[in-house]
């Protein structure tokens, strides 16, 4: 049994959202709302952000997929559409490597199947040494607006105030995870059922180029690239990016 914290919503099939670093599920709040008239949309916490107790230092990607699992077995969450955001989305291409069976779509929502390059090694050295010094709030608040293409969008401050709960430990935890986990190109090959591709025109970290390519690489893709948008579209642009899910969804 797992004891991740989740909020459910909504009736119908299931629709898991699983957030990206360095937040939690109270970042679906809003744009979750588009999808409960429909769907049972649940939003957990990973483990070591909001209310989900931590895994123990030096976990992998691997390990977190685990729990997941392990909690959609628990909670009888199978048969549902993964869509994971960033961080999430490594995650969900994990969880999809060992069980596929138990999920029907993967979307994978400002996120990719690549590892990372030397270079973003490097920073994700670099972003473990700045909390080592100066903490994980100080991390989390001057991470969050580098990912919105306007750099005073409303929602902002609300992220930073999420990102700001997190604790060093899964700050560090994490960012040496997403730093060494390997390619996931062939989770891609491999899954059969439908795969939602929704990326962001400006999103400095995930070029559009490069979730062409691994599209190319799905049985059953969809692309979907928002304007004006970089890495946060559930607040940029949430009626387009809330329309493009629903399609998604509609369809399998």
């Amino acid at each position: 049994m797992t004891d991740l914290f989740f909020e459910q919503r909504g009736k119908g099939s299931n629709v898991i959202l699983i957030h990206g670093f360095p937040m939690h599920h109270k970042v679906w709040d809003s744009f979750s709302a588009r999808f409960t008239n429909s769907y049972k949309v649940i939003t957990p916490d990973l483990p070591g952000f909001g209310k989900s107790p931590p895994l123990s230092p030096g976990f992998s990607l691997a390990q977190v997929a685990d729990q997941l699992i392990q909690f959609v077995l628990d909670k009888s969450f199978g048969d549902s559409v993964l869509i994971g955001h960033s961080l999430g989305g490594y995650v969900a291409l994990a969880m999809a490597e060992k069980r596929p069976d138990l999920f029907r779509g993967l979307g994978l929502f400002h996120s990719t199947a690549y590892a990372d390059s030397e270079e973003k090694k490097t920073s994700r050295n670099k972003a473990v040494e700045f909390v080592n010094k100066n903490g994980a709030k100080a991390f989390a608040t001057n991470f969050i607006t580098p990912l919105f293409s306007d750099p005073h969008h409303g929602a902002i401050e609300k992220v930073k105030s999420i990102a700001a709960e997190s604790k060093e430990g899964a700050v560090i935890g994490y960012t040496l995870a997403m730093r060494d986990r390997p390619d996931q190109t062939k989770t891609l090959k491999s899954f059969k059922k439908p795969t939602l591709f929704l990326a962001g025109e400006k999103d400095p970290g995930i070029p559009v180029d490069s979730i062409h390519r691994q599209a190319a690489e799905c049985q059953k893709p969809e692309i979907h690239v928002l304007s004006n948008v970089a890495h946060m579209a559930m607040f940029e642009q949430p009626e387009e990016a809330a329309s493009k899910i629903s399609s998604f969804l509609s369809k399998i």
